[in-house]
Order: C-alpha cells, then sequence, then structure tokens
C-alpha cells in the first residue's frame, strides 16, 4: 500500500487540547516509517454521517484518522460531545486491553483513516520489531499522560 501520509499523529484525549505537542504520536518516525506501519494496515473511507467505531462493538484495532473529523458520542447521547481532527490516533484502549468500545466515533465529514488491527501489528512486529517496540512504547507514554490528567480533572472537581 502506498500512503501519501506521514505522521505524527496525535492522540485524542479529552482532557487535553488537541494540539498539544505532548500527545503527538510517534513524532519522530520518518515517512519510511509510516509506509511500514501502513503497509500492515488498511485505508477506510467512511462518509460523513456514518460510524467509523461502535460503542460496544469488539474490535482491538488501532485507527489513524488522516482526514477529516470524526464525532465522540457516548453510548446513550444523540449527539458528540467532542469532535477529532485529522491526525490523530483513536482506538488505543480496546487495542491494548481488549474490551468493548466505550464510545462511538462518528464521522462529521468524509474521513479517512488507516486501520491496524491485532493481525497486521503482529506482522509488523515481525517485520520491523523496534519500530512495533517504539509504537507500544509511545502509546504507553499516551495512555499514561492520558491518566495523569484525568486524574487532575478529578481533583479539580473535588476541590471545587
Amino acid at each position: 500500500m502506498s500512503s501519501p501520509h506521514a505522521g505524527p499523529f496525535a492522540v485524542f484525549a479529552e482532557e487535553a487540547h488537541e494540539d498539544s505537542a505532548d500527545l503527538l504520536f510517534l513524532p519522530e518516525a520518518t515517512a519510511s516509517d509510516w509506509a511500514v506501519v501502513f503497509s500492515h494496515a488498511e485505508v477506510l473511507r467512511v462518509a460523513a454521517g456514518l460510524a467509523l467505531v461502535q460503542a460496544g462493538e469488539e474490535d482491538r484495532a488501532l485507527y489513524l484518522i488522516t482526514e477529516g473529523s470524526v464525532g465522540v458520542r457516548l453510548p446513550r447521547d444523540e449527539s458528540a460531545f467532542k469532535v477529532i481532527d485529522a491526525p490523530s490516533v483513536v482506538g488505543e484502549l480496546a487495542f491494548f486491553d481488549g474490551r468493548p468500545r466505550s464510545a462511538t466515533l462518528d464521522a462529521v465529514t468524509d474521513v479517512e483513516v488507516v486501520r491496524l488491527d491485532q493481525e497486521g501489528f503482529a506482522r509488523l512486529t515481525e517485520a520491523a520489531p523496534e519500530l512495533a517496540h517504539a509504537m507500544l512504547r509511545d502509546l504507553a507514554r499516551i495512555l499514561a499522560l492520558r491518566l495523569r490528567m484525568a486524574s487532575e480533572v478529578i481533583a479539580n472537581l473535588r476541590s471545587a
């Protein structure tokens, strides 16, 4: 698969600004690194108004949003509480823990994503173990950052 897209990708965190440099995923990855990642993934296009992922579904894929915007909607809500613009990474929690999706991601605009499922990641790990390891380390860093931000939000709410 050839792709004109190159990183970095920001990981969405509702407690953070989406343009936070701390949330960039693999900011030092080269165009060649991204080409390797994308060669083990599939490109999907989702039309505006359709869901990219549904809350409750069991899907462990990681999604790199390369074009467009998605709205994040909780299971019982009819409208999005947050919009995530490309370039961003979504789906990292289910990628790690294998639990059902906690939110629905609806395409606000036409969206292009690169979907890396568990099988694709296993192939990537075999082909480029250092790159796969760097991805895991960086996703763990971002998840830790998100947990720290969530802890701060909770602490602020308790002191208010």
